[in-house]
């Protein structure tokens, strides 16, 4: 019996420290299992994030690419506007050459050469065109005055003078509009002094401080020449009535009604007037 319990006594702690171990061990186990877990885990995002960087650096690797040849694309588009600067500088500049030889010679003729007088009229279509409406004006007035006398209008001694009035100056404007219609009627004379508009005054070049196209309006858009000149020179000149009512307008009392002209006529006065005096381009 004493080797039986012996025995008994040997098992029982042996079983208890192996109890005794593994129960010492299986929180070992958890934390190893854990760690492995998280760095599992960890090994996982640091690969994922990896990856992402890879692609958002091949995609900024595009982009750049991509700017890059917008940049090139862009510096070949500078380098041709440099060229077609330059070209266009050059040709400005033989071009400015050449307009100053031009003014150089036509000053040098007007020096040696004899005096010249160049003639612009008004453009009789513009004129042909007015007569009708004359015309048309007339016959209307005629009309209206027939049917005045039918209804015995006529023995109002008021309403008879202004009836044979208005017929009368319809007959004088008529008149006049064929006149000019048949008759060149001048414009300008321009020589190399001045120059004399309609019948007004010579106007000298040099009493001219600049010379202003524009239109008439926003509505009709007519374009004129307005010549500018100071007060003090302005009382050299004797101006007659319709001068006197220009005066304060946008027409000045020297002014080149280009929409009465020809466009050939136009742009011959407008080369004249910008050799000669400061001139402005107000049409925009």
């Amino acid at each position: 019996m004493s080797e039986g319990s012996a025995s008994i006594k040997k098992k029982i702690p042996s079983a208890a420290r192996r109890a005794v171990n593994g129960v010492k061990a299986a929180p070992q186990k958890i934390v190893e299992h854990a760690l492995n877990t998280a760095l599992t885990t960890v090994e996982k995002a640091v690969e994922t994030d990896v990856q992402r960087t890879a692609k958002r650096a091949a995609k900024t690797a595009k982009k750049l690419a991509k700017v890059q040849k917008i940049a090139d694309a862009a510096k070949t588009e500078a380098k041709r506007a440099s060229a077609m600067s330059s070209d266009l500088d050059k040709l400005n500049h033989i071009e400015a050459e050449k307009s100053k030889k031009i003014n150089l010679k036509n000053k040098i003729k007007e020096i040696i050469l004899p005096q010249k007088e160049t003639f612009f009229y008004y453009d009789r279509r513009q004129l042909i065109v007015l007569t009708a409406m004359y015309m048309l004006f007339s016959i209307f007035v005629y009309i209206i005055s027939d049917d005045l006398v039918r209804v015995n209008l006529y023995n109002n001694w008021f309403l008879l003078a202004l009836l044979i009035a208005t017929q009368i100056f319809t007959l004088l404007a008529l008149a006049s509009v064929v006149f000019v219609t048949t008759v060149p009627q001048t414009l300008a004379i321009v020589n190399k002094e001045g120059i004399t508009i309609d019948h007004n005054a010579l106007l000298k070049w040099q009493d001219i401080e600049v010379a202003e196209e524009k239109y008439t309006s926003f509505l009709t858009r007519r374009p004129f020449i307005a010549l500018h000149i100071n007060k003090e020179n302005l009382k050299k000149y004797k101006l007659t009535f319709m001068q006197k009512l220009c005066k304060n307008n946008i027409f000045t009392p020297f002014s080149i009604p280009m929409y009465a002209m020809r466009p050939e006529d136009a742009a011959e006065i407008r080369n004249i007037i910008k050799r000669h005096v400061k001139y402005k381009d107000n049409r925009n």
